[in-house]
């Protein structure tokens, strides 16, 4: 049995000469597309375990794991996919009605002030037109938001997917009624280093240089994307010289300065 949230009280590397070449960055913002990192074993992994969760009907679907690794970029996609999801980064120190007034925001609701009346007009928005909802940053939430969002879950009979760091399982995890309908998760690791030549051999870069790329970045596909767009702007600068010509010295010196 499920109960209303808002009657109860309890609602919280040193850096290697390069020996032949130096690659000058250029001061170019990196490119806001990620086409490699959409095709990680991570970004699958949270799309298809998002999708599970949504057919099996679980109220919650928890995603956490390395800072990088591919989270958004899957959440930003199925949003993107799917017209009947809604998907948005949790700010600091969300609170339960802000939970209630951003999804009334987003699905354009107007139910006045009152935050019993809110909550009970996006439930039965809800129950007529299904959304699924993906919270980004998750771990920022507390117990009554959690609450909240378990209750909005139950009575409306939707998922919703909280996205965040490694510890945003322990933060579920504190609360038995949250954990028990976080029916689906999954936890997203660093891309391993025979993916991440499987995904930029293709691309011209030797196989030393990939591992280079691997060891400067443990995986993380946020840095490796802008390690990778960093040492394309230094071979703009050198007319004649490809990715082929790229070694570890090249990778480790520019990595020295941008991670």
């Amino acid at each position: 049995m499920t109960h209303d949230p808002i009657l109860t009280e309890e609602l919280m590397v040193e850096a290697v000469a390069v020996p032949t070449v130096q690659l000058k960055l250029a001061t170019a913002q990196p490119a806001t597309e990620e086409p490699e990192i959409l095709n990680t074993p991570a970004v699958r992994l949270v799309l298809n375990r998002i999708a599970y969760a949504v057919k099996r009907g679980s109220p919650l679907c928890v995603v956490a794991g390395e800072h990088g690794a591919g989270k958004t970029t899957a959440a930003r996609l199925y949003s993107r996919n799917h017209p009947r999801a809604l998907y948005w980064q949790v700010p600091p120190e969300y609170n339960a009605r802000e939970v209630v007034a951003d999804l009334c925001k987003h699905l354009n609701i107007h139910a006045g002030e009152a935050w019993r009346t809110r909550t009970s007009v996006l439930i039965a928005h809800l129950q007529d037109h299904p959304y699924v909802i993906l919270l980004d940053e998750a771990q920022r939430l507390d117990y009554r938001a959690l609450d909240m969002l378990k209750y909005i879950a139950d009575n409306a009979s939707v998922t919703i997917v909280l996205l965040g760091s490694p510890w945003l399982d322990r933060i579920v995890d504190r609360h038995s009624d949250i954990s028990s309908r976080a029916e689906v998760r999954v936890r997203v690791q660093a891309i391993d280093l025979a993916s991440l030549v499987s995904l930029y051999a293709p691309k011209g870069y030797q196989l030393k240089t990939i591992k280079a790329v691997h060891d400067a970045t443990r995986g993380v596909m946020r840095s490796v994307n802008a390690l990778l767009e960093h040492l394309d702007e230094g071979l703009a600068n050198r007319p004649g010289m490809t990715r082929a010509d790229l070694t570890p010295e090249h990778v480790r010196a520019v990595a020295e300065e941008i991670l």
